[in-house]
């Protein structure tokens, strides 16, 4: 849930891995199966898709 606050919130994957202190590929692993999750393409869409579902402001 955190990745995908951060990634609604328009921070990149560097940045994400920075602040929750994890790997890059963590964080790349973790995008993906968000992504997989709410059967998005991309970043836009899986927040609009989040938001939508109420997972997210």
């Amino acid at each position: 849930m955190e990745v995908l606050r951060l990634i609604a919130a328009g921070r990149s994957n560097q940045r994400i891995a920075h602040d929750l202190v994890v790997a890059l590929d963590t964080v790349k692993k973790h995008v993906s199966h968000v992504l997989g999750k709410l059967g998005a393409a991309n970043r836009t869409e899986a927040a609009a898709r989040a938001r939508q579902l109420g997972l997210i402001p």
